[in-house]
């Protein structure tokens, strides 16, 4: 299973084509809010399902807080992160839900790590990198036993499209 994953878009997913190719045939689509509702414009986009989740400038967003989503044998956790202060809280709510990923956005810097066999993402931002990172997502690659992770950026993409 293929499963693109973006965050804090903020209304601007022009970028979002630059990396098409990288990512697609997509299986779904999870984003991590910051404008959720870019997720259905990434959706038809990419024509695959989409799971979104507000995140703190998602201020008319029907889109939950979190959303549990079991696919491929494997249980994501998404959230923005907004309301944890603490990494900790953070893992700490994967553990309650028995995730086997933790998806984040909000820093608009990517990282992956683990915390034991749970594996903790942050794609990055599209429009709005910081930190010294330019604009990224990230493909999950969900094979029913493996989770593996590719972060696609800006550096990486062909930008003659």
């Amino acid at each position: 299973m293929r499963i693109g994953v973006f965050s804090d878009t903020h209304g601007d997913i022009s970028h979002a084509k630059l990396f098409y190719d990288s990512l697609a045939p997509l299986d779904c689509l999870f984003h991590l809010g910051d404008y959720a509702s870019d997720g259905a414009k990434l959706s038809r986009l990419f024509s695959c399902p989409v799971y979104a989740v507000r995140g703190n400038c998602d201020y008319r967003s029907e889109e939950p807080l979190e959303r549990i989503v079991d696919l491929a044998g494997k249980r994501f956790l998404l959230l923005h992160s907004h309301q944890y202060y603490h990494m900790s809280a953070l893992l700490y709510r994967g553990e309650e839900v028995h995730a086997d990923m933790v998806l984040y956005g909000h820093t608009h810097v990517p990282d992956l790590s683990a915390d034991g066999p749970r594996l903790l993402l942050n794609p990055g931002s599209l429009s709005r990198p910081r930190g010294g990172s330019v604009e990224s997502c990230a493909l999950i690659l969900a094979d029913g036993k493996d989770l593996r992770v590719r972060f696609i950026n800006a550096d990486n993409v062909p930008r003659d499209r």
